[in-house]
């Protein structure tokens, strides 16, 4: 049995955890990083996270300071306007429109937007490349029991490691807040999220895009395109039973039912990724931290994903 001495352990392997892995490292402290799942670090392999994350810009400074945005500045697509579209009313059209423009706030851009599978790829490609810091990926925390100086975390193939921080950086359903005893609260809103990538034919000019109209809003977040082609990425909230036809709805009609709802603000759009579909809910925790623990990301919280909330709060 393998036991692996260290400073933080940290469970999960998202892009939370592993942007904590790179920050602890980059201070000098030994870490490892466990997750149940090798990352999947391509959008056209099965499990790929299509979902695209915006960093505002005191998370991009976070990853600067981690060492990881040199990898990924070349593929981040920069956010320079927020526009909220009012397209309620019996037409699928914009009526009118509300523009956020960094530049008023004396800033170049908001943030940067990057595919998760991307963010995967490069973080892990990063860590892979520091002396003081471990992936281990498949690797799940199974038990936990703190003690005065250090944690003594059991994993699923039996082996302990010992740390003085568990970070919980599992998920909504985190087994590191269940193991030190720190409650949650969970509430619906009897909505889904689709989300998937497209390319569209007018250029989206770094403008993030909200629509409005029943069911939910539907977001258009910059995406950079392969060979300068316009890309973005897609959130579109609906009623569950909506949502659920929708992903499972045959292409051809499924691009019909999305250019109508993008009321045509990008032009004429293109399915280019499979979809995924996930639950809105919220969530908060009575504490974020226990003995010899600390809870971020959806351990922690969870928000819809409406104005880049999540990530940028952890």
């Amino acid at each position: 049995m393998e036991r692996i001495e260290t400073d933080i352990l940290i469970a999960g392997g998202g892009v939370a955890g592993l942007t904590a892995a790179a920050a602890f490292a980059g201070a000098g402290f030994d870490v490892v990083c466990v997750d149940p799942a090798p990352p999947v670090t391509a959008a056209e392999r099965e499990g790929s996270d299509l979902r695209s994350t915006a960093f505002l810009q005191p998370s991009v400074e976070l990853l600067r300071c981690a060492g990881l945005w040199t990898r990924l500045d070349g593929h981040a697509a920069p956010l320079r306007v927020m526009r909220i579209a009012d397209a309620g009313g019996p037409e699928p059209k914009v009526r009118e429109t509300a523009d956020f423009v960094a530049e008023e706030l004396g800033a170049e851009v908001f943030g940067y937007n990057l595919p998760n599978w991307l963010l995967r790829r490069e973080m892990v490609a990063h860590l892979a490349g520091l002396p003081n810091a471990r992936l281990i990926a498949p690797g799940r925390v199974a038990g936990l029991t703190p003690r005065s100086t250090a944690a003594l975390a059991r994993l699923a193939d039996g082996s302990q490691v010992r740390a003085r921080l568990v970070i919980g950086a599992d998920g909504r359903d985190s087994f590191v807040r269940e193991a030190a005893g720190i409650a949650a609260r969970r509430w619906s809103y009897g909505q889904k999220a689709l989300v998937f990538t497209v390319g569209h034919s007018l250029p989206h000019d770094d403008v993030s895009t909200e629509i409005h109209r029943s069911g939910g809003p539907f977001t258009l977040v910059p995406l950079l395109g392969d060979a300068g082609a316009h890309a973005s990425a897609v959130v579109w909230m609906e009623t569950g039973p909506r949502a659920q036809a929708l992903f499972t709805m045959e292409p051809a009609p499924f691009e019909a039912a999305l250019n109508e709802r993008s009321c045509g603000v990008l032009g004429e759009l293109a399915l280019t990724s499979p979809r995924r579909l996930w639950p809105i809910v919220s969530q908060i925790t009575d504490r974020l931290d226990g003995p010899r623990a600390a809870l971020i990301a959806e351990a922690a919280h969870v928000v819809p994903p409406i104005g880049a909330q999540g990530l940028n709060m952890s």
